[in-house]
C-alpha cells in the first residue's frame, strides 16, 4: 500500500488537541509519517501548524518522541521550528554529539531569529546553552559571550542584572582558572558565573588558597570585589580593599569575613580590621550573630577588644546550641566573672552551671537561687542538685535558699536535700518544709513517702490523706463523669478525684498516693480506667498537655489499650505528629503482651509509615527480644496471642461465668456450664469487653498473613516440637493456619479439622520428633504436587491465608546467576509507569537516590523486616517525578542482610523460594519490555 492510501488525510487537515495528551498523538502521527518517507509535509506542517501545539509538542520529553531518537532529525526540524521562536526537547545523548560544525548550526539559526525583542530573548533562553561543546577554543567561547552581551544590551538587559543566567553553559566550558578570570572581565554579569564555576571547581583546595589566582583580578576590578564579596570570602581581599572601599561596603564586607573566619583561616585579617573599626564590627555582631562562631569567639577572648569583650557572653549563650559550642571560651570567661551566669536566660543555667567549679557557684549561691526560682525547668533543678554535692547544706542555707518560698526553688531544694550526701542535716529541713504547706499535694505526697515510709495503709488512711487535697487540677475534666468515677470504687468521689488530681500535678510519675489509691481498684476497673485515659488521649490527638492520662496506663491496663493505641500510631505516623505515635509506641512497649507486640510488628513493617516510626518499632521489637533473651525471630513467632481462649478464657454475667469459645470462623460464641452455646450476649455482661476481644481476634489472624509470606520466602523452619506448640496446639493459629501446607522430611501435609496431619491424598502423615518443619514451596516440589494441593483445599473449601500453590516455581536460569546477584534479561528497559506498578504491587518501595545525582531513584527495596532482609532491585537512575514514558532500565537483583550491615547474600545462600519469586516478578517486568 503506498503513503497516500496509508495517509488519506493530509497532516494539515487533521485536528488535534493542544494539550499533552494531543500534542503525543501529533507526535505518534509525524513518526508514522517520517517511517513512510512524508517527511518535506511533516516540515511543512511545522512551519504553518498552530503555535499553540507547536509549544506542546516543543515541551514532550521523556526521550520516546521520534526527533528525541535521532540528533540528525532533530537538528532538521530545528531549522524550521526556530523561525517561530520554538525548540523540541533534544535527545538525551544530544549534547554528546555537540562539536564546533554544531554550535556554528546554532548560531546560524539563533542569527536568523535575533532581529527583534522576543527573538533576542529566545535565542539566550534556549539556543545560548546549545552553542558549547568539549574542546571549544578560547576566543570562540570569548567570542560567543561577546555576542550574548550584546543581544543582552540591545534587549535592555544590564551588565549587572544577575537574575538572568545567559551564557552560564559557555563559561562551565571554559578549560582553565585563566580562561575563567578573561570570561570575568568582560561583564558583571559574566563575572558571577565565573566565580560560581571557579568555586565548584576548588571545593577541594583550602580556604587560605582558594581565591589566590583571582587576587590580581580584583587588584584592578576593585568595583567587582564590592559587588562579589560575599562570593568571595577571602579575607585577604577584603583587608586590602577595605581602606578604598565606601563606608556601607564595608559594613557589607565586614558581616562577609566573620562568616569566613575558621580556625586557621582568616584571623590575623580579622584581628587587624577589629582594631581599626572594633565599633563597626561591634555593630554587626549586634544585629547579625549568625557568623558569631567557636573561632571568632577565641579570638575576642584572646584579643580582649573592649568594644566586643561585653558581647562576648551573650552572644555564647544566646541559645543552648552555642552554650554547647563554645564550652572552653565559657570556662575562661566565667573564671573570672562567674556572676556572668545571672545574665543568662534562666532556662539555660543548668548548661552553665555545669561549666563553674565549686568555688565559682559558691561565690554567686544567693542570686544564683534568685535565678532558679525563674525557671520551671527540671533540667536546671538537676544541674544544681549535681553540683550541691560540694556545698555544705549550711552554706546554702546562709544564701536564703530555704526561706524562699518560691514553688520552682522549693522543688529545687527538695531535690537537693533528697540527694545530699548529709541526711543528718537535710532531713530536718524537708521536714519543716513539708510542715510548712510549701508543696502541693503531688509533691508533698513522694516527699511523705520518702520521710515517712508506712506500707502499705488501710483504705480508711487512704482516705484520710486524700482528704487533705482540697483543689483539682483542671485538666482531670474529662474524668469527672459518674460512669468514670465508679471506676474508682471503692474509693469515695473525694479520693478519686484526688488521685487524678495527684497524677495530673505530678513531675514524671504517679505520686505515691496516687499510687496507692489506685491500687485499691478492682483489675476490672484498674483497665477499665487505663482504656478511658488512653482513648481520652488519642481523641485529644496526643496533645502533649494530656499526655499525663497515660500514667494511668502504667499498671493495671491489659490488651484493651492495643486497638486505641495502634490505631493512632497509623493515623500519626504518616504525618508531621509522628512523635506522638512514638509515645504511643512506647505504652505498647510498656504493655509488652503478645497482642501489644504484635501491632507493633504490624508498624515495623508498614510501608505507609514514616521511616521515624518504622525503625523505633524495630527497635521496639529487638529491646523486647532482649527481655526474652531470645532472637527477634524467635519473638516474632511468640507474637500469635491466644487471648487466654487455649485456658478458658471466660465472661462474667452477673452472678454467672461463661467460657469464651472460638469457633471455625473465627467468631466468638459463649458457653454456659451446661456446654450449651449462647445465641447472644446476656443483658448484663460487660460486651464491650466482648467485642473488643472478638475484634482482636480477627485483626491478630489478619496479621498472619504477612507472618506467613515471610516465613516462606525466607525459608523459616522450626524443630517439630515449637512448631507443634506454635502451631498445631495454638488456639487460633490451628484454625486459620488449616490452609497453610507444611513439609518435613520431603513430605507435605497440613493440619486438619480434628487437628491431625494429612497429606494431600486425605492420607495420615506423621511428623517425627527430630524433623524441621517449613511452609511448602512448589519450587522443587514433585510433579503433580501442587494440583493435588489446588484440588484438595478446594474439596474442603478452605481459603488459602497465603498462596502457595499458585506460586511461582520456576527458578531462573543459572546463567543469570552471578555469585551474588540475580541479573535481570539482558537490555531490560520499561516506561517507569510499569516499574513502579508491578513493583509496588510486590510491595517494593523507592530506595536511596543514586550516587551523584541527589534527586534520581536508583533502586527499590522490598524489606522483610522480620527477617532482617531487603530485596533490592536495581535499576537505572530516574527522576522522582518521571514524565509519562519515562524508560528505566533494570539491572539486576540483589538480597541485602540487615544483621550483616546491609552485606550482599551469595545467591547460593538464597532460599529456593525467595529465588522463583524475584525472577517471575523480572519476568512481569520483562513481558513490559520497550520495544
Amino acid at each position: 500500500m503506498d503513503g497516500d492510501n496509508c495517509f488519506p488525510i493530509p497532516l494539515a487537515a487533521m485536528a488535534f488537541d493542544f494539550g499533552v495528551d494531543g500534542a503525543w498523538v501529533v507526535a505518534r502521527e509525524i513518526a508514522a509519517r517520517l517511517r513512510a518517507g512524508r517527511e518535506p509535509e511533516v516540515m511543512a506542517y511545522l512551519a504553518g501548524c498552530d503555535i499553540a501545539l507547536l509549544r506542546s509538542l516543543g515541551r514532550l520529553g521523556g526521550g520516546r518522541a521520534v526527533w528525541q531518537q535521532d540528533d540528525a532529525l532533530w537538528l532538521r526540524m530545528a531549522r524550521v521550528t526556530v523561525g517561530r521562536q520554538v525548540l523540541f526537547t533534544e535527545a538525551e545523548n544530544l549534547h554528546k554529539q555537540r562539536n564546533a560544525a554544531f554550535s556554528a548550526d546554532m548560531r546560524t539559526l539563533g542569527q536568523r531569529c535575533s532581529g527583534d525583542a522576543e527573538g533576542r530573548r529566545f535565542v539566550l533562553d534556549q539556543i545560548a546553552d546549545l552553542l558549547p561543546y568539549p574542546g571549544m577554543p578560547l576566543d570562540e567561547a570569548l567570542a560567543l559571550l561577546d555576542w550574548i552581551l550584546a543581544l543582552r544590551r540591545k534587549n535592555g538587559i544590564a551588565d549587572d542584572n544577575l537574575r538572568r543566567r545567559d551564557g552560564a553553559s559557555l563559561v562551565a566550558c571554559l578549560a582553565s582558572t585563566a580562561d575563567l578570570i578573561a570570561a570575568a572581565a568582560r561583564a558583571a554579569c559574566l563575572c558571577q558565573q565565573a566565580l560560581d564555576e571557579y568555586q565548584r571547581r576548588s571545593l577541594e583546595l583550602p580556604a587560605g588558597q582558594r581565591w589566590l589566582p583571582w587576587h590580581d583580578f580584583f587588584a584592578h576590578h576593585p568595583d567587582l570585589y564590592d559587588k562579589f564579596h560575599q562570593d568571595v570570602p577571602d579575607p585577604a581581599l577584603i583587608l586590602r580593599r577595605w581602606p578604598g572601599a565606601s563606608p556601607a561596603v564595608r559594613k557589607d564586607m565586614g558581616l562577609t569575613l566573620l562568616g569566613a573566619i575558621a580556625d586557621d583561616h582568616g584571623l590575623d585579617a580579622a584581628d587587624q580590621l577589629m582594631r581599626r573599626d572594633e565599633a563597626l564590627f561591634a555593630a554587626l555582631l549586634q544585629e547579625h550573630s549568625a557568623p558569631f562562631g567557636v573561632a571568632l569567639s577565641r579570638l575576642i577572648w584572646e584579643k580582649q577588644y573592649p568594644a566586643l569583650l561585653p558581647l562576648l557572653f551573650p552572644l555564647m549563650t544566646e541559645t543552648r546550641r552555642r552554650i554547647a559550642e563554645h564550652p572552653d571560651t565559657l570556662r575562661a570567661l566565667l573564671s573570672s566573672e562567674p556572676q556572668r551566669v545571672l545574665t543568662a536566660l534562666p532556662g539555660h543555667l543548668d548548661l552553665l552551671i555545669a561549666l563553674l567549679s565549686p568555688d565559682q557557684l559558691r561565690a554567686i549561691l544567693p542570686q544564683l537561687g534568685t535565678r532558679i526560682a525563674k525557671t520551671t525547668s527540671k533540667a536546671v533543678r538537676d544541674a544544681i542538685v549535681a553540683a550541691s554535692g560540694h556545698f555544705a547544706i549550711d552554706e546554702m542555707k546562709a544564701a536564703g535558699w530555704f526561706e524562699v518560698r518560691s514553688k520552682n526553688l522549693r522543688l529545687a531544694c527538695r531535690d537537693i536535700l533528697l540527694a545530699h550526701p548529709d541526711q543528718a542535716a537535710a532531713t530536718p529541713l524537708l521536714e519543716k518544709m513539708l510542715a510548712s504547706g510549701g508543696f502541693d499535694a503531688a509533691a508533698s505526697s513522694s516527699l511523705s513517702a520518702v520521710l515517712a515510709p508506712s506500707g502499705a495503709c488501710s483504705l480508711a488512711e487512704l482516705e484520710t490523706q486524700a482528704a487533705a487535697v482540697t483543689r483539682w487540677s483542671t485538666a482531670i475534666k474529662p474524668f469527672e463523669h459518674a460512669e468514670v468515677l465508679a471506676l474508682f470504687q471503692p474509693l469515695s468521689e473525694h479520693a478519686a478525684r484526688a488521685a487524678l488530681h495527684l497524677a495530673a500535678t505530678g513531675d514524671d510519675a504517679l505520686p505515691p498516693l496516687a499510687t496507692a489509691l489506685l491500687a485499691q481498684l478492682s483489675a476490672d476497673n484498674r483497665a477499665r480506667l487505663a482504656l478511658h485515659a488512653v482513648r481520652t488521649w488519642t481523641a485529644g490527638e496526643g496533645e502533649p498537655r494530656l499526655r499525663w492520662m497515660l500514667r494511668l496506663a502504667a499498671d493495671g491496663a491489659d490488651d484493651r489499650i492495643v486497638d486505641p493505641l495502634a490505631a493512632a500510631i497509623v493515623a500519626w505516623g504518616k504525618k508531621a505528629r509522628y512523635p506522638r505515635a512514638l509515645v504511643a509506641m512506647a505504652q505498647l512497649s510498656a504493655l509488652d503482651s503478645p497482642y501489644a507486640l504484635l501491632r507493633v510488628m504490624e508498624a515495623a513493617e508498614s510501608s505507609k509509615l514514616k521511616d521515624a516510626v518504622v525503625n523505633p518499632a524495630i527497635d521496639t521489637l529487638a529491646a523486647a527480644a532482649r527481655r526474652r533473651n531470645c532472637t527477634v525471630g524467635e519473638l516474632v513467632d511468640e507474637l500469635s496471642p491466644d487471648f487466654g481462649l487455649a485456658e478458658g478464657a471466660t465472661l462474667s454475667a452477673g452472678a454467672h461465668s461463661y467460657r469464651i469459645a472460638l469457633q471455625d470462623d473465627l467468631s466468638l460464641r459463649l458457653i454456659d456450664a451446661r456446654g450449651k452455646s449462647l445465641k447472644s450476649l446476656p443483658a448484663n455482661a460487660d460486651s464491650s469487653r466482648f467485642a473488643m476481644l472478638a475484634a482482636a481476634v480477627k485483626h491478630s489472624a489478619r496479621l498472619q498473613a504477612p507472618r506467613m509470606m515471610c516465613a516462606l520466602m525466607t525459608g523459616k523452619s522450626w524443630s517439630a516440637p515449637r512448631w507443634t506448640r506454635l502451631f498445631r496446639e495454638h488456639a487460633l493459629l490451628r484454625i486459620i493456619g488449616r490452609s497453610l501446607i507444611w513439609q518435613a522430611d520431603g513430605a507435605s501435609f497440613r493440619i486438619a479439622e480434628d487437628f491431625s496431619l494429612i497429606r494431600a491424598d486425605d492420607e495420615p502423615c506423621d511428623l517425627a520428633a527430630d524433623a524441621r518443619v517449613t511452609l511448602w514451596h512448589p519450587a522443587g516440589a514433585q510433579p503433580g504436587e501442587a494440583e493435588a494441593w489446588r484440588t484438595h483445599l478446594a474439596d474442603y473449601r478452605l481459603a488459602p491465608l497465603i498462596d502457595q500453590t499458585g506460586a511461582p516455581a520456576a527458578l531462573p536460569p543459572a546463567a543469570q546467576l552471578s555469585s551474588d546477584r540475580l541479573q535481570a534479561p539482558a537490555g531490560l528497559a520499561v516506561t517507569y509507569e510499569h516499574l513502579a506498578a508491578i513493583l509496588s504491587k510486590a510491595g517494593y518501595r523507592e530506595g536511596t537516590r543514586a550516587e551523584g545525582h541527589s534527586t534520581d531513584i536508583s533502586w527499590h527495596a522490598w524489606p522483610l523486616r522480620m527477617a532482617g532482609l531487603e530485596v533490592r532491585v536495581m535499576n537505572g537512575a530516574c527522576p522522582p517525578f518521571p514524565s509519562p514514558g519515562t524508560p528505566v532500565g533494570v539491572a539486576s537483583v540483589e538480597l541485602r542482610d540487615g544483621a550483616n550491615d546491609d552485606a550482599l547474600v551469595p545467591t547460593a545462600d538464597w532460599p529456593a523460594a525467595l529465588l522463583a519469586t524475584v525472577w517471575s516478578q523480572l519476568l512481569l517486568l520483562d513481558a513490559k519490555r520497550l520495544a
